[in-house]
C-alpha cells in the first residue's frame, strides 16, 4: 500500500514540477557576499599568532615551559617512588628478565 502511495506522489510531483527562473539571482547573491570579512579574519588570525609568538619569546616562555615539565616529571617520579612496593618491583624485574632470556633463547 505504501509503495503505491509513494508512486502516486512521485508521479504527481513530476507531472506538476515547475522550474523557477533564476534570472541571474544566484550570481548577484554570490557577488554580494562579504569576501572582505574572510580576508579580515585571515589577517587578524595571522596578527594574533605573530603577537602570541613574540610575547612567548619576550616573557621567556621556553624557560617557564621547561620548568613546568621538570616539575611535573620530578613530582611524578617522587610520587611513584614513595608509593612503590619494592617486593613487587623485584618480582616484576625477575619476571621481565626471565621473559627476556626466553626470547633470546628462542632466537637460536
Amino acid at each position: 500500500m505504501m509503495e503505491n502511495d509513494d508512486k502516486l506522489i512521485s508521479q504527481f510531483m513530476h507531472a506538476n514540477k515547475h522550474e523557477i527562473e533564476d534570472n541571474g539571482f544566484s550570481r548577484r547573491v554570490i557577488r554580494q557576499l562579504p569576501e572582505h570579512a574572510k580576508w579580515m579574519s585571515d589577517v587578524l588570525t595571522t596578527v594574533c599568532t605573530v603577537l602570541c609568538c613574540i610575547l612567548f619569546y619576550v616573557f621567556d616562555g621556553f624557560n617557564f615551559l621547561f620548568g613546568v615539565i621538570v616539575e611535573v616529571i620530578t613530582s611524578q617520579s617522587y610520587n611513584l617512588m614513595s608509593n612503590t612496593n619494592f617486593i613487587s618491583l623485584a618480582i616484576a624485574t625477575v619476571v621481565v628478565i626471565i621473559i627476556g632470556v626466553q626470547r633470546v633463547a628462542s632466537f637460536r
